[in-house]
């Protein structure tokens, strides 16, 4: 059983992958992909795989990104099944990396260099899936109607909201996207929505969920509308008052500065009518 791939003459070599170069969070991405390739009882280590790694490091903002584009581990797992497959008998040894895997986790080194990074994390072998462009992982991701552009996209934004500067893309002034966890309960209740056909992704119902909630407490928004105004009042005031200040302790200065030079002046032509 083989991922449907160009060449291997036309790939890196897997020995030529810089792993070093592999922050902690970017080994464990691999780590899971491999256990994901042997629960499914193949012999190679797929971009599917790395997918499911992807998915499963909940933690980072790759799975995020592709969280809130409607992709889950089950679904994505499904989709695996579907494509794929089960192997015949369990995997006794390592999985080999694919071909196309290599060129991944290469151009994920890439990512990394571009974004000015030192390590390769999660965001970058996500971003190197992107890059290939083929593969098993891509088919899954425009089946869920994320083509590369979208996705990447997607998690551009989510990496400079978290902080990362991205070279030549603007610092977010202010986003309409906001990063949240949630409690089992609530996810639940979102995901109801989705499967229910009332929302089509969990952003989607998050944010139908918080208009609902803001609209049902109108009362409350309107104390605190009123609150942030007169703060933003006192603010304004504040910043008008320091200006005045420092410009009246700029032109004090400046008076003491004249009177000084004034002094000077009188004291050197008394000096010069005592002299003469």
């Amino acid at each position: 059983m083989s991922e449907p791939s160009e060449s291997q003459a036309s790939r890196p070599d897997q020995g030529a992958i810089p792993l070093e170069k592999y922050s902690a969070q970017g080994k464990r991405v691999l780590g899971l992909a491999f256990e994901e390739a042997r629960s499914f009882r193949h012999n190679y280590m797929g971009t599917e795989h790395l997918l499911l790694g992807l998915l499963r490091s909940t933690e980072s903002q790759a799975a995020a990104t592709l969280a809130n584009l409607g992709i889950t581990l089950a679904t994505a797992r499904l989709a695996v099944e579907k494509i794929i497959g089960y192997g015949e008998a369990p995997i006794e040894w390592r999985p080999k990396l694919a071909p196309r895997t290599i060129s991944v986790l290469s151009l994920a080194v890439s990512e990394a260099d571009q974004l000015k990074q030192s390590s390769v994390g999660p965001e970058h072998i996500l971003l190197g899936l992107l890059r290939e462009d083929e593969g098993v992982a891509m088919g899954i991701l425009t089946t869920f109607g994320a083509d590369a552009e979208k996705v990447r996209a997607q998690l551009l934004q989510t990496m400079a909201l978290a902080g990362v500067n991205i070279p030549g893309e603007p610092a977010p002034v202010k986003s309409n996207v906001v990063a949240c966890r949630v409690d089992k309960r609530d996810l639940d209740a979102i995901d109801a929505l989705i499967e229910a056909g009332i929302r089509s992704t969990r952003s989607d119902a998050a944010a139908w969920l918080i208009h609902a909630g803001i609209e049902a407490h109108k009362a409350l928004f309107e104390k605190v509308y009123g609150t942030v105004a007169e703060i933003r009042r006192l603010r304004v005031g504040v910043q008008q008052l320091v200006q005045e200040t420092e410009q009246l302790e700029a032109d004090t200065l400046e008076a003491r500065k004249e009177q000084n030079m004034d002094s000077e002046t009188k004291s050197n032509t008394l000096d010069q009518e005592q002299a003469s």
